[in-house]
């Protein structure tokens, strides 16, 4: 009984999927060069002084050039964090500050969120300075960096966050357009994508999409996602969804006596499910184009395939996401190494006796716990 209560929502579901079945396109590849960044895992990177945690916050590129590089306290206050955005300040994380200056704003400026550091909800406020540096690498990449060939920018997730303040995000997107116009000028075309593992579209219409066999094909194919499916499958506010150019659109709308709605947005996405493999049954990822470049889908996509068809291990996802992972590991030597100097750190500031009770503690606990595990 409870199954048969669903079967309207399976079926409007399954409308959607035939929807999109009807805006199917094959993909053909472009040879381009690719760019991908991507930050070390959060959960993997935290070396604990209990009760104190440090958190290492680091974003490689998928030519192994280290991007930014930052350890950050739970207990670190905004004004803490502010200092990494100062330019001339020793721990100046180089792309945000760039970002800031730019923007004519602080660290903490850029988010509401940052606002838990240094209390119970610092965790949360960490994964958003995450996003933040993240950001401020893409941005670095597409307005401060030259190109000598056409270049597709390639973000680990899709192109909109709620990291941002609603009014600073819309100052992001059109700072970032101007430098991809700047670079068409230089006959250089940069393209920029977002690519996710899963988002709520693709969850929410899977099981339709296999009923409907959307993707069944023998080649690499994408469609676009109507924005009234994907209003549906999101809980976000609009903000999530809408870009400059939906808000743009919806104003033109409206009659002249309506209020117009202002143009606080989140997103800088344009949302299309892709399937870069050439079998009927590869996977399907959700791909973010670029909201200005959404005419250019065809090339963009295409320029995307060419790298995800070399992805190895996980086949037909995006080689370069896969190398930038690799880059932006940090191993079990490193994370000894900088254990090692936060308990120097802190032994700084003990007595000799109360050095050698913490070492004691420190390696003694260690041999124990070997000794656990290791048993013959």
């Amino acid at each position: 009984m409870a199954y048969r209560a669903e079967t309207p929502h399976i079926l409007r579901f399954r409308h959607h999927a035939q929807t999109i079945k009807s805006l199917i396109k094959p993909i053909r590849r472009y040879s381009i060069n690719a760019v991908s960044f991507v930050s070390s895992d959060g959960g993997d990177n935290r070396v604990r002084f209990n009760p104190g945690v440090i958190e290492l916050v680091r974003v490689v590129d998928s030519r192994g050039n280290q991007c930014a590089l930052d350890a950050v306290s739970g207990n670190q206050t905004a004004e803490d964090i502010n200092l990494r955005g100062e330019r001339n300040d020793p721990s100046s994380v180089s792309p945000l500050a760039n970002l800031c200056s730019d923007l004519g704003l602080s660290v903490a400026g850029l988010s509401y969120l940052l606002g838990g550091l240094g209390t119970d909800r610092s965790t949360g406020a960490i994964r958003v300075y995450r996003d933040i540096i993240e950001w401020a690498v893409l941005y670095d990449l597409i307005v401060n960096h030259s190109w000598g060939n056409d270049t597709i920018i390639i973000r680990d997730g899709l192109l909109r966050t709620k990291s941002f303040r609603r009014d600073v995000f819309p100052q992001i997107d059109g700072r970032i357009r101007a430098a991809v116009r700047q670079h068409q000028s230089e006959r250089v075309q940069v393209s920029v994508v977002g690519v996710a593992k899963q988002n709520a579209v693709l969850s929410r219409l899977s099981v339709a999409l296999e009923l409907e066999g959307v993707f069944h094909k023998p080649y690499p194919c994408y469609a676009p996602v109507p924005q009234v499916i994907e209003e549906e499958c999101y809980n976000y506010d609009r903000t999530w969804l809408d870009t400059q150019e939906g808000i743009l659109e919806r104003n033109e709308r409206l009659l002249s006596d309506e209020k117009r709605i202002p143009e606080l947005y989140q997103s800088m996405g344009a949302l299309f499910l892709v399937k870069f493999g050439n079998r009927a049954y590869d996977p399907v990822w959700p791909v973010d184009v670029a909201s200005f470049q959404r005419q250019d889908a065809d090339r963009v996509i295409g320029q995307l395939t060419e790298d995800a068809q070399r992805g190895f291990p996980i086949p037909d996802y995006p080689m370069s996401i896969q190398r930038a992972h690799d880059f932006a590991a940090i191993g079990g030597v490193e994370m000894s190494v900088l254990s090692d100097l936060l308990y120097t750190a802190v032994s700084e500031q003990l007595s000799d006796a109360e050095e050698k009770r913490l070492l004691r503690m420190r390696y003694l606990t260690e041999r124990l716990a070997d000794a656990r595990y290791n048993r013959d």
